[in-house]
């Protein structure tokens, strides 16, 4: 357990000292760009992360997987991902235009696309990552990333200081992804062969793709779900609504890194105990769904004493309306949570193919409650339709299915040990669990 605290630790080190800086600097551009051109800057944005989950084809998941059973196998693995990365990634960028077109042909938009898209043709670059993350060594990774982010921030704050036009601020954003990647690849290329001299196999590929297809699908719709409030919104009312809407949402979603960070510190561990058919598996299993819904519990309740005084004292009175939409959109956080902690369990119990059925249940309420209340409620009903699609994508589709009770179980175990907690004896529970295992 200790390698998986202390890939926590500096996984969590990334994500604060990236909020710690990021945080100041995101309020400067946000009062900088206005509600208008803020808008604009989501809209476009939306519709780069809507594609980009092609780009890796859904095999983040799969392919830590690979690394971690079959470590012999690493550079025939990597120089597979790299080529599907490298494909993928531009169709993506390609498909993208294309859609822009389809829904607002306007010149500044697709300008504002191809600078904040050309990172997605990079993205290849990024695929060693997923060696140091099977061997718990993320610590290589969070110093570059930092690195080149600090210096990235730092020119940022020098463009809004001395009011450079908007588009300088967009390019940076560019070339902050593409530096990334590169400098991520060359420092793994400087200590390991170059796994690109390797042709990549056909069967490698195809065994990568056929396990991360379900997951793709089921990314997709996610995505589709989580975005398609800003891109109906920027189509129905306009680019100035959807500014305020963003901030509300972007202060919401914020801290989402949290469960994804524990997620991913503790499924390298809980793949070698389903291998070894450990009495610890389901344990470790409670034990996170319980620490992510305690976060999540706590951070809603929170917010709605804060979200005003935030809202107005950070981002000014242009604002204002974002606080409403941050005390809807943190109760999705509760879902967002146990979603991402269960989202493990759909890939060690080979249920990938419920992962489509969950996220298109999820996709097809969003955008029935959008189409319905944005019209007649605005932001207000983007808020509310996120809210409830969540609630239904990561909770209540898992009565549906049998194999899914399980999940249910350990989603309303977290809820029962809030009611009746206490702290002292889980505490010393977990510690035992752990100690018993290492």
């Amino acid at each position: 357990m200790k390698s998986i605290f202390l890939n926590s630790i500096w996984f969590f080190f990334d994500k604060v000292f990236k909020l710690v800086v990021g945080f100041a600097i995101s309020v400067m551009i946000v009062r900088y760009l206005g509600p208008e051109w803020f808008g604009k800057y989501n809209y476009v944005n939306s519709i780069i992360v809507l594609f980009s989950i092609f780009v890796s084809f859904g095999s983040e998941g799969i392919l830590v997987k690979f690394l971690v059973s079959e470590p012999d196998q690493k550079n025939e693995i990597l120089s597979a991902s790299f080529w599907f990365h490298s494909v993928f990634g531009l169709l993506s960028f390609l498909f993208s235009f294309l859609f822009l077109e389809i829904l607002r042909n306007e010149a500044d938009l697709f300008q504002l696309l191809f600078i904040l898209g050309i990172p997605l043709l990079f993205r290849s670059f990024s695929v060693v990552k997923y060696v140091y993350e099977s061997n718990l060594e993320i610590k290589k990774v969070v110093i570059i990333d930092n690195l080149t982010f600090f210096i990235f921030s730092f020119i940022r704050v020098l463009f809004v200081y001395f009011k450079y036009s908007f588009n300088w601020i967009f390019i940076s954003f560019a070339i902050e992804g593409i530096i990334t990647n590169l400098s991520l690849y060359f420092y793994y290329r400087f200590y390991h062969p170059s796994f690109l001299s390797l042709r990549p196999k056909f069967e490698t590929i195809k065994s990568i793709l056929k396990e991360s297809f379900p997951i793709l699908v089921s990314g997709f719709a996610i995505i589709v779900y989580m975005k398609v409030d800003q891109i109906m919104i920027g189509s129905m009312l306009g680019d100035e609504q959807l500014g305020i809407y963003s901030v509300g949402v972007r202060l919401s979603e914020f801290w989402y890194f949290i469960p994804i960070g524990i997620s991913s510190s503790f499924f390298p561990h809980l793949i070698a105990l389903k291998k070894e058919l450990s009495d610890h598996y389901k344990k470790r299993f409670a034990i996170l769904h319980s620490i992510v819904f305690w976060m999540a519990l706590l951070g809603a309740c929170f917010t709605q004493f804060a979200a005003d005084y935030v809202i107005v004292n950070i981002y000014g009175y242009d604002y204002y309306n974002s606080s409403s939409v941050l005390k809807i959109h943190i109760w999705s956080s509760l879902f967002v949570f146990l979603g991402v902690a269960g989202s493990n369990y759909y890939i060690l119990e080979n249920l990938q193919k419920l992962t489509i059925l969950k996220s298109f249940f999820g996709l097809f309420v969003n955008i029935v409650l959008n189409y319905i209340w944005i019209p007649e409620y605005g932001i207000v009903g983007a808020a509310f339709a996120t809210l409830v699609s969540q609630f239904c994508a990561n909770t209540l589709f898992l009565v549906f299915f049998k194999s899914l009770h399980p999940l249910l179980l350990l989603q309303l175990g977290s809820l029962f040990e809030i009611r009746f907690l206490n702290i002292r004896s889980i505490f010393r529970k977990q510690v035992s669990v752990y100690h018993s295992n290492d």
